[in-house]
């Protein structure tokens, strides 16, 4: 099995701390963003290679990975910044997998079992899972929103307008996609979120992971940055890992 890990924003609204470090290595609690990513599909056992989306600062990303041992081969691969959807399917296209893949975002600080979700996955025995987390209310018309029947997602809204759902369980950024979930992403630039996601959950085959997690911080302003530092280092004890 396969890790693909989609890090090609090029994190505008992060400037100017992104001019010269790209989002994904902007240290947060001591390491780098990616390495929290990292970290939760290494909690796989069957994962045995990584795949790295870039399309920003390559160099400096391909720099960087020259100089980590994370016990796994990670590899970084090209991509055009076409949204998650348009990259994930040049990684799967150009790297012929005909597999499942756990995914991940990696602009995310979060701790995740990926062993566990691929478990629940198999379980559900559909083409998709989506790790879901609950948000607060008035953050609902920030994420992708399931709304979810037992185990299985009916309907899946990309930031919802106020009053379009009663559901309050978010897009946590992880995903498992078995081979026919992959076959319907068109190469082309689009949000995963958008196209495939409502596609699946109509066709009945897209399992909601609903999990509680330590801390999940988004990293996407310079004030959530700093407050992402501020938390995981509240959160985490000196010796923990992620």
């Amino acid at each position: 099995m396969k890790g693909i890990i989609l890090a090609g924003g090029k994190g505008t609204r992060l400037r100017p701390l992104t001019y010269a470090i790209p989002k994904p290595l902007l240290p947060v609690g001591g390491k780098a963003v990616i390495d929290y990513a990292i970290a939760n599909l290494k909690t796989c056992r069957e994962i045995d290679r990584i795949y790295l989306g870039v399309s920003h600062m390559q160099e400096v990303m391909e720099n960087y990975f020259a100089h980590v041992d994370y016990g796994m081969p990670i590899e970084l691969v090209p991509t055009l910044a076409w949204e998650t959807g348009g990259d994930l399917k040049t990684i799967v296209n150009e790297k012929g997998l005909h597999e499942a893949v756990a995914v991940a975002y990696g602009d995310l600080v979060a701790q995740l079992d990926m062993q566990k979700m691929l478990d629940f996955h198999r379980k559900c025995g559909r083409l998709a899972t989506v790790a879901l987390f609950e948000v607060p209310q008035s953050d609902v018309q920030r994420f992708g929103i399931a709304e979810v029947d037992g185990d299985m997602v009916k309907r899946f809204v990309e930031k919802p307008k106020p009053g379009a759902t009663k559901s309050r369980l978010a897009n946590a950024g992880y995903y498992i996609l078995e081979p026919g979930a992959l076959d319907q992403l068109g190469f082309e630039k689009a949000k995963v979120e958008e196209r495939l996601f409502p596609a699946l959950a109509s066709q009945g085959q897209l399992s909601a992971y609903v999990v509680k997690m330590p801390y999940w911080l988004d990293i996407g302003t310079v004030d959530a940055y700093r407050k992402a530092n501020r938390m995981v280092e509240g959160v985490l004890a000196p010796n923990s890992t992620v």
